[in-house]
């Protein structure tokens, strides 16, 4: 046989070889994936280890089934801004979205949302609950608006968003009348219809977000005798080393005004609310992981014979009392903490990544995971490699309070820059609770000036906390 003859042959063995594995490729399903977001869930579950007494054992579980990013944190600490930036893959400093007040000085996003690139990209599209502010979002196959919950008997609500978040209260319901049931059942029966596409869910789960009401049953998990109160520095006042602009954010949410004077935690410890409120707030996330156990359950047979991946964040964390602040609206650890959890094929169970990752990292992730190229205009970048090896490196985690309110968190460092020039450093190695202010040592120049080189220099303009602070605190 001659040369070229072999050569021909063995050109079209080749060709044919690649021929066929392009068509098994071809022929691959793509995988379903399951988007969960909890609102203002902090890092009071047992995988975290956030407190002692946290009950969430179906949150756990999905964890250890996959891997867990314990280094995860939110872009904005209010839901408005958070959940936009992470629906919509753009930091907030690119948009001026920093509050959920809207502000004229925002810019209209044009690119399409995950849910609206997923159906785009060939998949059936279901979303339901609070997945964005307060609603599910405008584009999908099916869509399910947040179910509303019963109340307490007339003249025993405490609730009103702008007092201070001692409105737990123990309603004599049960769990099937509460709107996060309602969520998980229907999103059950979404996963169970059989459909030729596969299928993108975004389910958002409203618990441990206010009213801290729920039914009385989980109360009962968490005896008020029992109650565990956050750590705080021995005979030391945390503020001490603070800034006056971060004193003047920890006596409020920048938004808010005062109760008479007094700060959302100085009213609760004037009135021995403190141990009443962690007892409901722990009793939203015990109530809350069951509704999520109920749908993880289902995910375990897949109807339609795919392979599933499901990832679990929270909008942002919350504080109960840390360094003197309530609920969000700082840009701490406890304010910018969260859940992140992936479970899927190929992930390692019980695996854990300390590197840092945050909220603008989802839409790219889960377009990874699904085969779908990431579009370049998307802040973020994918979690997929550190899937593959946890100790892949990332760059650090930013996260936004206000235009020149800025939180740069490496894996072992926070940097905090605010709007008038002031700093804060704090080396969770030895300080998790971020205790002491480092920023006016010395021998942490050269650190801050590389950690504050990370904070990006074209902020969108928009409302300064400043403003905020001279129309509520005078």
């Amino acid at each position: 046989m001659s040369q070229f003859k072999f050569v021909f042959r063995l050109f079209l063995v080749v060709m044919g070889f690649m021929t066929i594995t392009a068509t098994v490729r071809s022929e691959e399903k793509q995988p379903d994936i399951v988007f969960i977001i909890v609102d203002d869930l902090n890092d009071w579950v047992g995988c975290l280890g956030g407190h002692p007494d946290a009950k969430s054992p179906n949150i756990d579980a999905l964890a250890n089934s996959g891997m867990l990013f314990s280094q995860a944190y939110c872009n904005s600490p209010q839901c408005r801004p958070s959940r936009t930036s992470l629906n919509y893959g753009i930091y907030p400093f690119n948009t001026g979205t920093y509050f959920n007040a809207r502000s004229p000085q925002e810019t209209p996003i044009k690119t399409p949302s995950m849910q609206q690139f997923f159906m785009e990209s060939g998949y059936r599209v279901v979303s339901g609950g609070k997945v964005f502010h307060g609603n599910p979002g405008k584009v999908g196959d099916a869509l399910l608006g947040r179910p509303r919950d019963p109340k307490p008997p007339k003249g025993e609500d405490n609730f009103n968003a702008l007092r201070a978040p001692n409105d737990g209260y123990a309603l004599d319901v049960t769990d099937k009348e509460m709107g996060d049931y309602k969520v998980a059942s229907w999103a059950i029966e979404q996963w169970n219809e059989v459909t030729e596409k596969p299928l993108f869910m975004s389910v958002g789960f409203y618990r441990p977000h206010r009213p801290l009401q729920v039914p009385k049953s989980w109360f009962e998990h968490f005896p008020l005798e029992s109650i565990q109160r956050p750590a705080e520095p021995d005979r030391v006042d945390d503020w001490a080393d603070m800034p006056v602009f971060a004193q003047r954010l920890a006596r409020t949410h920048a938004h808010k005004p005062l109760h008479k004077g007094l700060s959302d935690h100085e009213y609760i410890v004037a009135n021995d609310e403190w141990d009443a409120t962690i007892r409901a707030y722990q009793a939203s996330i015990a109530f809350v992981d069951h509704q999520i156990g109920r749908f993880v359950e289902s995910l375990k047979h897949n109807p339609r014979g795919r392979e599933t991946f499901v990832m679990l964040v929270s909008d942002h964390g919350w504080h109960l009392g840390e360094k003197k602040h309530w609920c969000k609206g700082a840009i701490w650890e406890q304010t910018t903490h969260i859940p992140f959890i992936v479970h899927g094929p190929g992930i390692k169970t019980g695996s854990t990544c300390t590197q840092p990752v945050s909220l603008i990292d989802v839409y790219p992730s889960l377009l990874d995971l699904a085969g779908i190229e990431i579009p370049d205009w998307l802040n973020g970048t994918s979690i997929k490699p550190q899937l593959a090896e946890p100790s892949s490196p990332r760059s650090a985690a930013i996260s936004s309070y206000g235009e020149g309110n800025t939180s740069i968190r490496t894996e072992r460092w926070r940097y905090i820059r605010y709007e008038d020039g002031s700093e804060e450093l704090y080396d969770h190695r030895i300080d998790p609770n971020e205790w002491t202010n480092l920023a006016n040592q010395r021998e942490h120049k050269k650190l801050k000036k590389q950690l504050a080189a990370m904070i990006p220099t074209d902020q969108h303009s928009g409302i300064k906390v400043q403003s905020w602070f001279d129309k509520f605190q005078k």
